[in-house]
Formats: C-alpha cells, structure tokens, sequence
C-alpha cells in the first residue's frame, strides 16, 4: 500500500510538472524511411521499461547537413525509477483531437519551415522545445477529420 502510495504522489508531480510547461504543437508530412529532406517517422524495438510504442522522429536534410530526433518514449515510471529518477518528460501521450482543433492554437508547420532552415536555424529551433510539452502532427495520420497529436521530447545531440 505504501508503495502505491509512493508511486501515486510520484505520478502526480510528474503531471503538474507537465502542465506547467509552455505546449507547442507541430505539423508536417512524414516522408518515406530512408528519404534524404523532412520528416522520417520510425519504430524502434519496444523495451520492457516502455509502456507503449515508440515512435522516432528524424528531422533531416542531406543538402544542409543536419538530423535532429524527436521521440515519443513513454517509460514506465515505476520501472524507470529503479533505473534512473524519472523525469517530467519520461511519461508522454497521444491524443486525438479534430482537425477544427488547428484553428485554435498556434502551430508550427515544418514543411513550410523546413526547406529555408539552414542548419544553425533547425538546430536553434529544437533547442527551443527542450523545456516544452511538444506535440507532433503528421498530416499522414490524418483520418475522418481527426488528428492524432503524438507527444515528443527533443533528444538532444551534443555534436552537429
């Protein structure tokens, strides 16, 4: 009992922690694996610390010499802790919404973005969503007028 008393006021700091931060939603239109210019979405081995899919995100242009990864890696909390402390970010979401949904926040549209970043400007960008509650939008995954909004954190590269 004391455990899951623990393990709830855990979870709950981690929420607060998330709803504090600055929500930033972005669109685009994944590109086929393996492309050489935008976005490419892959599937990565599930581990057994991974609560869900995961979901990765490679940001990349072969003309400008740049790739930047988002992922959607939602860990087991209770697991993770036994690894590592878990952070406000280590537990993340996908939720549907319709598309009307667009009209009402602010969003940032990669494919409109992406071919005038040079790689200074990408990498500048992402270092800006280290600290926010990001949501990506692939405009393939589009159906019936729903959106599916992924959440993301940036894993920042050290070397460019």
């Amino acid at each position: 009992m004391k455990k899951l008393l623990v393990m709830a006021m855990l979870l709950l700091g981690i929420v607060a922690q998330a709803q504090e931060r600055e929500t930033v939603y972005v669109t685009f239109t994944s590109q086929p694996l393996g492309g050489t210019e935008g976005v490419m979405k892959g599937y990565p081995k599930q581990r057994e610390v991974h609560l869900s899919e995961l979901i990765m995100f490679d940001i990349y242009s072969s003309q400008k010499n740049y790739e930047i990864t988002f992922a959607h890696i939602n860990y087991d909390p209770q697991m993770l802790s036994q690894i590592r402390a878990v952070e406000w970010d280590d537990t993340v979401e996908i939720i549907y919404r319709p598309t009307s949904f667009l009209n009402d926040v602010t969003v940032i549209d990669l494919d409109t973005m992406l071919p005038f970043a040079d790689k200074a400007t990408a990498k500048a960008w992402a270092d800006t969503m280290v600290d926010k509650k990001v949501y990506f939008i692939d405009k393939n995954d589009t159906v019936d007028n729903t959106l599916r909004l992924i959440q993301v954190k940036y894993l920042k590269k050290e070397s460019y």
